[in-house]
């Protein structure tokens, strides 16, 4: 796999990071981390990573406000963001319908489900049991 698949994995929670990271690194992707949304942001300008994974509830810069800053980001050069939330509220759902190439996941997640989307994004199909 290409190493300039990049993906960026922002959460303020330590073993959620380290456990995505993992799941990512050992499928081949080259991943870079963040423990808020501001130095996510940092990182997306730096380095235009392919796809974002962010945590919605985080310290500083939460996923909306992060959201609403790379929205525009993504005209010139798309990417896609999934959010990942504790529980997902109506209100939730309607700002994410709002934005560019936006998903969102539902805490707790199957790792393998995440790295599923990755891979779809990119155009990868593993055998099932390669994707554990």
């Amino acid at each position: 796999m290409a190493a300039s698949r990049t993906v960026l994995v922002i959460d303020d929670e330590e073993p959620i990071r380290r456990v995505v990271e993992l799941k990512l690194r050992n499928a081949g992707y080259n991943v870079l981390t963040a423990e808020d949304g501001e130095r996510g942001l940092r990182l997306i300008r730096e380095h235009n990573p392919e796809v974002v994974i962010s945590d919605v509830r985080m310290p500083r810069m939460g996923g909306k406000d992060l959201c609403a800053a790379i929205n525009a980001l993504k005209r010139d050069r798309p990417f896609l963001t999934i959010l990942l939330t504790g529980s997902v509220l109506m209100d939730e759902e309607e700002w994410v319908k709002e934005l560019d190439q936006t998903e969102w996941m539902e805490k707790p997640f199957s790792p393998a489900a995440l790295l599923a989307r990755v891979d779809r994004h990119f155009g990868i199909q593993r055998r099932a049991s390669a994707a554990r």
